[in-house]
């Protein structure tokens, strides 16, 4: 498992607007099958492991004070799905959400307004994938992610584990 207890900032240079956020938790997940008193480990041999989000985050904007309380649901032992998410948005001093969010992280998301209107909320699947913006190694501060993690980085690519271990110390 992975506990995150870090915030970020988002910023819309559009509308001089920032946003702290906090991040789910990440769980990696395998299948077990129980036979009567036996625990069957079955990761190797029947299903795929995948990274499960899980906990409770929140998005704020101090400019405009709407804020979001967002629950990343784990997958329960038995029945349900995995990766569920609901989310309540809440316009500046209010009490009740506007509009409540429910769907798949990774998938689609529907919105269900005060005003009784549904719609799709966002539908991740048909986004674009946008490349990431960043500058050259040469032009990043030291301790800049991909400056700081440069040859941990290379190493992995390689399959050096050793030297990628090394590289983090």
């Amino acid at each position: 498992s992975v506990y995150f207890s870090l915030t970020g900032c988002v910023t819309c240079l559009d509308y001089d607007e920032h946003y702290i956020l906090t991040f789910p938790n990440g769980y990696g997940r395998q299948v077990n099958i129980l036979f009567g008193i036996f625990l069957f480990n079955a990761l190797s041999i029947l299903t795929v492991p995948w990274i499960e989000l899980g906990g409770e985050c929140s998005i704020n904007c101090s400019k405009t004070g709407y804020n979001a309380s967002i629950v990343f649901h784990t997958k329960p032992f038995y029945g349900g799905k995995k990766h569920r998410i609901t989310a309540e948005i809440f316009s500046p001093n209010d009490k009740k959400p506007f509009c409540s969010i429910e769907g798949e992280w990774n998938g689609v998301m529907y919105a269900k307004y005060t005003t009784g209107e549904n719609a799709v909320f966002i539908d991740t699947k048909k986004m674009p994938t946008i490349k990431k913006k960043v500058r050259k190694l040469e032009d990043q501060e030291d301790f800049e992610s991909r400056c700081l993690w440069k040859d941990v980085t290379y190493n992995l690519k390689i399959r050096d584990i050793d030297a990628a271990t090394a590289a983090k110390h």
